[in-house]
């Protein structure tokens, strides 16, 4: 409901974020009989960028074994993996893939009815399953989410910036924002909130456009402990264009080519190849245009025709994308097209038990805003990841919802911190965007994006403090939208710092974070995560050993010395 003093809405379940995790969250909170409302600063009914997504999924199929599985991702992240989320995870994806299928999702089956996968980063028995036709699997489990979270009665609202969580001392009693089209504030009453909002982002291609660390910052100020912000997305991407779907192609035969036409990744891992994460493969980039040998393109001239014709987006933004490049004389499987690294968004995430309750009770956290990944990444994991979580986060909130008593929601706090942001409508001052270009053009230094140097991390950071003293108190918002985006500037400013001390703190190489001043691994002083906290105002950083004296699966060998790289 509405009044002259802003809107009130009263749930037992406050979803944060409406994307894939979000609408499984909410979905399942609803199903434990609990009322859910979900708020999302985009349309009421996006659906988040997984929409966006091929919508391809890795899953732990009954023949396989799940140790099989996690030994795979303790190699792949060079050891640094939390063995009992990524268990939970592969455990529980088989169920969800089970309900995708049962709602009648189409992964792709052959002639004999068997699924047809691509295997991921040339690893034994991580593999994901896509959608037919090819470049409509996002839109449609986007789809099918929303239609089961409308038939359940799950509540939902659009246009709507949460900015803080409401406690009372103890636990959480309730969420305030405003909304982004009219500026007035909104207040919610609920017993357990999950954040769903992704991760925290640069912005750097309309492609990439939303996120932007909004989650980061609630969970920040809410007093939650974060981890991996050392480690961050570099993608490889098409100068002129986007395209989604690289980590099918590959192992399908595209290849990376540079200037005189090599398939310059066998120089730096003859095993692998291109065959492996953007991350290892944008350093390789990097190297051959210091060593002259750019520009770099992309090629997939020795794909068969069949397998062309499944990875031929025919419908969704890539068919549209794929019919438009035609129409301007660009067929991106018979050209060589030239490509770049990209930064995008930080790996890191919230600190959660198995089921996402973070350290405050009442707050709970799902998807890529718990990201359990140390910088690399394999097609398929997002969506299993945010369906899988999702689930748990929206089961566990809502049965501590059913247990937990209504606390007494603290209106004039609520008021308070929301002001912070309304008494800025109006404002004249610097534009939000700006902010978010400069952070942007920190992180896309190449001794911070990729080849990361203590030198060049102490100076992106010296630059991000600077404009948080100098330039952040002198935003303005000239209407709600801006106020939003403003809000955007002051989480990526949030995420930025994060990220940079992180990384300069891990002095050593591992998995998607490369120092070039430490390039080797150091297991005896950095098997071990970061993890940062706000405590008094200030940030506490500190590290939480990897507890193998726990764990089943010990790491033997690492990914990361299928690679060598020229030294410095």
């Amino acid at each position: 409901m509405s009044g002259n003093n802003g809107y009130a809405y009263s749930t037992d379940v406050l979803v944060i974020g409406g994307g894939f995790s979000g609408m499984w969250a909410a979905k399942r909170a609803r199903e434990c009989r609990r009322d859910v409302l979900v708020a999302d600063k985009g349309p009421r009914d996006w659906g988040g960028l997984g929409g966006l997504s091929g919508g391809d999924m890795i899953v732990k199929q009954p023949d396989m074994k799940l140790d099989d599985l996690l030994a795979d991702l303790v190699y792949y992240y060079d050891g640094l993996a939390d063995q009992e989320i990524l268990s939970k995870i592969l455990s529980d994806s088989y169920a969800r893939f089970q309900d995708f299928e049962s709602w009648g999702h189409k992964f792709k089956r052959n002639e004999k009815g068997e699924l047809c996968f691509i295997p991921q980063r040339a690893l034994d028995h991580i593999r994901y399953y896509y959608y037919h036709p090819y470049g409509m699997g996002g839109i449609e489990k986007a789809r099918l989410l929303k239609e089961h979270c409308q038939e359940l009665g799950v509540r939902r609202i659009g246009r709507t910036v949460i900015t803080d969580i409401i406690t009372d001392g103890s636990k959480v009693t309730g969420a305030v924002g405003f909304h982004t089209q009219s500026g007035v504030p909104v207040y919610i009453r609920t017993r357990a909130v999950v954040l769903a909002t992704n991760t925290g982002g640069w912005k750097p291609s309309y492609h990439q456009n939303t996120p932007a660390g909004e989650g980061v910052s609630i969970a920040w100020n809410a007093g939650c402990a974060i981890r991996n912000f050392e480690f961050w997305k570099v993608w490889n991407v098409p100068v002129d264009f986007a395209w989604e779907g690289q980590t099918g192609l590959l192992p399908k035969g595209a290849r990376f080519l540079n200037r005189k036409g090599e398939d310059f990744m066998h120089k730096y891992s003859p095993r692998f190849g291109a065959k492996a994460d953007p991350h290892y493969n944008t350093r390789g980039m990097i190297c051959e245009v210091r060593a002259g040998n750019g520009p770099i393109t992309f090629d997939c001239s020795q794909m068969k025709p069949e397998d062309v014709e499944v990875m031929r987006p025919t419908a969704g933004w890539m068919g549209i994308n794929d019919r438009k490049l035609r129409e301007l004389g660009i067929d991106f499987f018979s050209q060589q097209l030239q490509w770049m690294p990209q930064i995008r968004h930080t790996y890191g995430g919230i600190v959660a038990d198995l089921d996402g309750a973070t350290s405050v009770p009442g707050l709970f956290s799902a998807g890529l805003a718990r990201n359990p990944d140390p910088g690399v990444y394999m097609g398929g994991w997002a969506t299993c990841i945010t369906s899988t979580t999702g689930y748990s986060a929206g089961e566990a909130a809502a049965h501590y919802a059913e247990g937990c008593e209504e606390g007494a929601f603290d209106r004039a706090l609520a008021e308070h911190k929301v002001r912070a942001y309304t008494d800025l409508l109006g404002k004249d001052g610097i534009l939000p965007k700006s902010i978010i270009s400069d952070m942007r053009e920190v992180m896309s230094a190449p001794d911070i994006a990729l080849m990361k140097t203590g030198r060049g991390l102490s100076r992106g950071l010296e630059h991000v403090e600077q404009i948080k003293e100098e330039f952040v108190p002198r935003l303005g918002a000239s209407d709600p939208h801006q106020l939003a985006k403003l809000f955007e500037a002051t989480s990526t400013v949030l995420v930025t710092e994060l990220c940079l001390r992180a990384a300069i703190m891990r002095k050593e190489s591992r998995a998607g974070h490369f120092r070039e001043d430490y390039p080797e691994r150091d297991n005896e002083h950095w098997l071990k995560w970061i993890e940062q906290k706000r405590e008094d105002g200030r940030c506490r950083i500190y590290t939480v050993p990897v507890p193998y004296e726990r764990y089943a699966i010990k790491p033997t060998h690492y990914y990361m010395d299928n690679f060598v790289w020229p030294k410095a």
